[in-house]
């Protein structure tokens, strides 16, 4: 890669062992992916796990060596002009009877929080960082774990962000910088598959199913949503995190809707694209029959907020529960931001939901925390697909008020 005289010194060690670590990884990271040098980076969200569940298997000395890295990474500051928020952690913490919220483990995190919170990084914890504040503009470039959320700032607000892991993104926030290559590059934000939508797509999960279908087909490319109306920013979300779920898509193009595709020609960059392919109510329909494959219909887990909930979301979810109880034996999670949390608490939706049974956790989700569960329903594609690998139980996909019921009845009432 070519490197300035700056970053040369960097790594070289002028600004010590652990900046150049830092460059190490990115140049490293640039050379593999074919990139020809470093640019600037304003705005990161990176991701400071505790080494408990994301190295089970690992030695002591490991998850020891590991979380020395993380304190060591939170004795620099964040890189002047960089803004940093965080991804979801492994616990919460809150003070709530969730026996997986380990003690220990709290404490590591809390320790780690704060150590990141006095080098700049923005104690958001949250998979959805979009809703609390970090909302880059378009052509801004960017470092973004989390893969729904990588979707969300490529297509919805066209900012540029490749994926990012734990270790890159900590680098470009403490070095402002990124290896310039993939979708950073104007040629390579270009359109591969046409899907036509002529699906009626009425709730956030009809988008999910949106794009599960379209991240299966176009794998690695960039599909093209073409026919369809303007999401709300709820259905951006669930289609986002569908498409990140089933594919390795890092972005798509909405027609009318992504900044850079107001026309099917801007989409494909005046190129005629590779294929096109239908996404009708047969295709929708579908998309949900493959995440019903149960053995049986009680549920012993409802689990909403993947990704993290919205205000409006909670609101929803609290006008279904009043005045109702979850059912005795299934555990109602619903997963937000702390920020959204407080607004809730606020406006009363918090304690609606506790009063009927439920639990708001905030700063982390179920799958990360492995949650144990026999079948759980969700409203989330995302949650469906991965708790069947994840947190090895069955899954149930639905929209909100099909989950609510059936927490309600202690089992799935279909649609």
């Amino acid at each position: 890669m070519n490197l300035t005289t700056e970053q040369q010194s960097i790594l070289d060690g002028s600004k010590g062992e652990y900046l150049a670590k830092c460059m190490r990884w990115l140049v490293q990271w640039g050379d593999v992916m074919g990139a020809e040098g470093l640019i600037k980076c304003d705005n990161t969200h990176a991701l400071l796990p505790v080494p408990n569940l994301m190295a089970r298997n690992a030695s002591d000395d490991t998850m020891r060596s590991y979380m020395a890295d993380l304190k060591q990474a939170c004795e620099h500051r964040t890189a002047e002009g960089c803004y940093c928020t965080l991804h979801a952690a492994f616990v919460t913490f809150e003070d709530v009877d969730v026996p997986e919220n380990d003690p220990e483990q709290v404490a590591m995190q809390k320790e780690l929080a704060d150590l990141a919170a006095n080098a700049g990084f923005i104690p958001t914890f949250t998979c959805a960082p979009y809703l609390v504040g970090n909302v880059p503009v378009r052509g801004e470039v960017c470092a973004w774990t989390e893969s729904s959320a990588v979707v969300y700032a490529n297509t919805i607000l066209g900012a540029r962000t490749t994926r990012h892991g734990t270790e890159s993104a900590i680098a470009a926030s403490l070095l402002g910088l990124v290896p310039e290559y993939g979708v950073l590059l104007d040629e390579n934000r270009k359109g591969s598959l046409r899907v036509e939508v002529t699906a009626n797509l009425t709730h956030p999960t009809d988008w999910g199913a949106l794009g599960y279908f379209a991240g299966k087909e176009a794998g690695l490319g960039i599909p093209v949503f073409n026919g369809c109306r303007r999401p709300s920013q709820d259905e951006a979300k669930q289609l986002c995190a569908a498409l990140a779920t089933s594919g390795g898509v890092t972005m798509a193009h909405i027609v009318g809707v992504t900044p850079e595709a107001r026309t099917l020609e801007d989409a494909f960059q005046d190129e005629v694209p590779e294929e096109t392919i239908l996404f009708d109510n047969e295709t929708l329909r579908a998309q949900y029959e493959s995440l019903r494959q149960i053995t049986g219909d009680e549920i012993d887990a409802c689990i909403l907020g993947c990704p993290h909930a919205s205000i409006r979301e909670l609101a929803e979810i609290a006008h279904l529960l009043k005045g109702k109880k979850v059912a005795d034996g299934v555990r109602l999670w619903v997963d937000t931001a702390r920020g959204t949390k407080g607004n809730a608490d606020a406006m009363g939706y918090t304690k609606i939901i506790e009063d009927a049974g439920g639990t708001i956790l905030t700063e982390t989700c179920p799958t990360n925390m492995r949650i144990p569960a026999k079948r759980i329903i969700t409203h989330g594609f995302k949650q469906a697909h991965y708790s069947r690998g994840m947190i090895e139980c069955e899954s149930i996909i639905a929209k909100t008020d099909a989950c609510v019921r059936s927490a309600v009845a202690g089992k799935w009432l279909g649609d």
